[in-house]
């Protein structure tokens, strides 16, 4: 029987890190350790869910990683290759490195050049669903020759992941493919309900999508899509850059991804405006009444400017 995993690195330590910590931790796992940029910042919120979760909070990559049996690479997606690279060359023999990010599969494969390359052992996971609220059984395709190794050795965990491919980038293809649809509708959401908003017609337009597509909730639907546009706009708009490469990389051109990457920003900006706890609690209708606000704050002058983020 494979040994069992027990102890474990993140790198990057938002979302993602700090709840799959917690799951960890109920899984017995008890020496955890982080590194992430904000710990710089003394009052950084990361900073302060890893001293709460108990999380060794290290000074650099290599102090996060020195003695893990796996590192976690958890960070934005421009981030991906800086993460890897930082890595690499501080891995012990034989570590597993899970690469969770949402990154084109042509980065995900350069990213398993450096690890590999650098003695470890790079594992490709394509995370499938919002990490909230199942965390660590939150469906996931992994990738790589040590991808089945991984699994046998975290087998006491409760993890809903499988061996996709052995290719590095397959599994990722999938995550970016549906991400096209996924972080496109989203998009379309806050611009058909802020538009249907202004000329007073939401009820309406929600009323005739509940009969074109039978049995959803579409005013739920609606305040679902956008609020998570809102809170994680910035970090999908990253996602979508990339998306955009794996499009190009098929020989399309990404026109709707890139227009998604630009509402994605925006909804960030106007995220930023009104605050993480409105935009995920308010009614679909105060909360376009909120966003009417806040667009018309940004464009005022001397407002935030598009490009400051």
């Amino acid at each position: 029987m494979s040994k069992p995993i027990t102890t474990v690195a993140f790198i990057g330590f938002g979302e993602a890190g700090q709840i799959f910590t917690r799951d960890l931790r109920k899984a017995g796992i008890s020496d955890v350790r982080a590194f992430d940029i904000a710990f710089a910042d003394p009052g950084a919120a990361q900073l302060r869910a890893a001293r709460e979760d108990g999380v060794r909070v290290a000074a650099g990559p290599r102090d996060a990683v020195d003695g893990a049996e796996l590192v976690v690479s958890a960070v934005t997606a421009g981030s991906d290759l800086d993460a890897a690279r930082s890595c690499a060359g501080h891995l012990d023999a034989a570590a597993f490195y899970l690469d969770i990010n949402s990154v084109a599969p042509e980065t995900k494969a350069e990213a398993a050049r450096i690890v590999d390359g650098a003695g470890g052992r790079f594992v490709e996971a394509a995370v499938m669903a919002p990490v909230h609220p199942k965390g660590i059984n939150t469906p996931m395709l992994l990738g790589g020759r040590h991808a089945g190794e991984f699994l046998e050795r975290a087998a006491g965990w409760p993890l809903d992941a499988r061996v996709f491919s052995e290719r590095i980038g397959a599994a990722s293809s999938v995550k970016m493919c549906r991400s096209i649809m996924i972080k496109g509708l989203e998009a379309l959401a806050i611009e058909c309900a802020m538009t249907a908003h202004h000329y007073d017609v939401l009820d309406a337009v929600l009323a005739s999508l509940s009969n074109m597509f039978p049995g959803q909730d579409w005013n739920a639907k609606t305040q679902y899509l956008i609020s998570r546009a809102l809170i994680h706009g910035r970090r999908r708009a990253e996602e979508m850059r990339e998306v955009a490469k794996t499009i190009e990389d098929a020989g399309l051109e990404p026109v709707m991804t890139r227009s998604t990457v630009a509402r994605q920003d925006g909804a960030a900006d106007l995220g930023a405006v009104i605050g993480a706890a409105r935009a995920g609690s308010a009614e679909l209708g105060a909360l376009l009444v909120e966003l009417d606000a806040a667009r018309r704050r940004i464009a005022a002058p001397g407002g935030k400017p598009a490009a400051a983020r």
